[in-house]
This record gives C-alpha cells, sequence and structure tokens, in this order.
C-alpha cells in the first residue's frame, strides 16, 4: 500500500525501521495529522515473513523490502590470515572470510577447508626455539656475570666456582643449539 495524504487525521498501522539498518524493527499504530506524512524510518508496506537467517530490510528506492541474510554475532575467519572477526553489519558473509575455524594457526585455506602448512608451522617452531634459546641464553649470561664477579674478586666459594663452570658449560651447549631444527631439538640441561 502506498501512503496517501488526505485532510482528515487518522490512525495508520506503519512498519517501523532502524534508521541505520533499514531492517524491520516492529509494527504499530500511528496517528497520521490531516494534510501530513509519514513519520520517520516507517512504512505502510507490509515487510515478509521472516526466515531464519534473513531479516526484512526496506528499500527506499524501490519501496519494497528484501530478505537480507542476518550473521550478526557470529564469528567469521579470514583465509588469508585465520584471524577471527565477528559479524556487526547484516548481510552476507564478508569477502574472504570463512565461519570454519582453523583447527591450528598453521593452516591455510585452499579455497574450500583449511588444510596443513608445514612451511607455517615449521617457521612458528622455529621462531619460538629462537625465543627460548635467547631466552636461555640471557639467563645463563646473568648467572654467569655474578658468579664470574665472585671469582674475580677472589670471594667465589668452591660451590660457586663449580656452578660457574657448570654454567658456562650449559653455555656453550646452548650457544650450539639450532633453532632451525626444531621441532627435533635436544636441549642441554639447565644447571
Amino acid at each position: 500500500m502506498t501512503f496517501i495524504m488526505t485532510s482528515k487525521n487518522r490512525t495508520i498501522t506503519v512498519y517501523n525501521l532502524r534508521a541505520d539498518t533499514r531492517e524491520f524493527i516492529g509494527q504499530g499504530d500511528a496517528l497520521i495529522p490531516a494534510f501530513t506524512g509519514l513519520p520517520a524510518h516507517c512504512t505502510t508496506v507490509k515487510p515478509p515473513e521472516a526466515v531464519a537467517g534473513f531479516i526484512p530490510v526496506f528499500d527506499s528506492e524501490t519501496q519494497g523490502w528484501q530478505l537480507t541474510e542476518d550473521h550478526r554475532g557470529e564469528v567469521v575467519y579470514s583465509t588469508t590470515t585465520g584471524r577471527q572477526q565477528y559479524i556487526t553489519e547484516p548481510g552476507a558473509y564478508p569477502p574472504e572470510t570463512t565461519p570454519v575455524a582453523p583447527d591450528t594457526a598453521w593452516q591455510r585455506w585452499d579455497g574450500s577447508q583449511w588444510v596443513a602448512d608445514a612451511q607455517a608451522e615449521h617457521a612458528a617452531q622455529v621462531s619460538d626455539a629462537q625465543g627460548m634459546k635467547n631466552g636461555q641464553m640471557k639467563q645463563a649470561g646473568d648467572v654467569i656475570a655474578t658468579l664470574q664477579d665472585a671469582v674475580d674478586f677472589e670471594m667465589a666459594t668452591e660451590e660457586e666456582t663449580a656452578s660457574l663452570m657448570a654454567w658456562k658449560k650449559y653455555r656453550v651447549l646452548l650457544s650450539r643449539v639450532e633453532p632451525e631444527m626444531a621441532p627435533d631439538i635436544e636441549w642441554p640441561e639447565m644447571p
């Protein structure tokens, strides 16, 4: 039904729209004074019945309703990075996303599913191993520096001197660790 202005006051049923998305949010009665138009963000055109996963959205140009996909509140995953994002607007899924979550951070999208990416997994393992090696080298260096000070100032006990040798040996063995061999690394035992 197309709205027509009249010379009489009247009460009509209107279908209210959300201002930003133009989606149907409810119906109500509106008092229309003589020689005035409809209130903002409503129509007299009845929306279609809602279908699961879709919402009625009013198209101002055609003066009709369209059923639009509605995935708001869902999480999708970028098919290029695997990162998740939340859907906050009505419409189809954003381009280059999927509602299917990757099982690990080392998977890539092959166009229809997540598949293992051995290179990415190995790169992550190498990065983790390098970080672990760097952290252990720093810890060893800090311990060795303090023990070496005790030896240099002739303040070291026999236990501290033996500990210094053990930590130096550990640091040498640790320096020989090759992170590129991850995950097949035999880490030296910390003293």
